[in-house]
């Protein structure tokens, strides 16, 4: 039996929560899980469940924004003097991608979104919020302010190719076991990059 988890006082709380969530979608099916089941398995009152998410699908949005944290993160220190191509390069390590448990239960979650919608919302909520944080790091870039409707366009074009790039991935592990390597899959990443914004993102400033 698990703990129960405080939604109130423990900061990491909803995403123990959606790690509950994505184990129970991927193991029972999303239909045959309940938001009670959800609360019943994190140990809380299902109205709390509910105080806390919007519905049992969004459970799993906190899951599924770590599979982007690490390179929003990278991309946030990526100085302007560097190209995007040679900053992944001395930043990566060669060899066999490495997936977390947070990364395996966010990839699952992205392939059943391919057939349940609402979990597809999710992937696509997360995404959005990941497109506008992008705006930042893509404006300087640009000579432009963040909000400036061109790093907009540009911004949404690059978080559609990366979008498409994760599902792939995503796919290709669950459903047949792939694991690429590292260097290969930075190497497809600049390039969607560079492609989705005509050559504008990616080269040194």
């Amino acid at each position: 039996m698990r703990m129960p988890i405080d939604l109130r006082r423990n900061a990491d709380a909803k995403l123990q929560v959606s790690r509950i969530a994505a184990e129970l979608f991927w193991r029972d099916g999303v239909a045959a899980t309940r938001g009670e089941d959800i609360a019943a398995e994190a140990g809380i009152a299902t109205r709390t469940l509910w105080r806390y998410f919007r519905s049992k699908e969004s459970c799993v949005e906190p899951v599924l924004a770590q599979l982007g944290q690490r390179f929003s993160t990278v991309l946030r220190a990526w100085p302007l003097e560097i190209s995007l191509a040679d900053y992944l390069h001395a930043a990566s390590v060669p060899g066999p991608a490495e997936y977390s448990p947070d990364d395996i239960a966010a990839m699952r979650i992205v392939v059943l979104g391919f057939d349940e919608p609402a979990l597809r919302s999710a992937w696509l909520m997360v995404c959005d919020a990941a497109e506008r944080e992008a705006a930042a790091v893509f404006g300087p870039r640009l000579g432009l302010p963040a909000d400036a409707d061109a790093v907009r366009q540009v911004t949404a074009a690059i978080s559609g190719a990366i979008r498409a790039q994760s599902d792939a991935i995503s796919r290709d592990y669950v459903v047949s076991g792939i694991v690429p390597r590292s260097e290969d899959v930075l190497e497809a990443l600049v390039a969607a990059i560079v492609e989705a914004s005509n050559g504008r993102i990616g080269p040194a400033v």
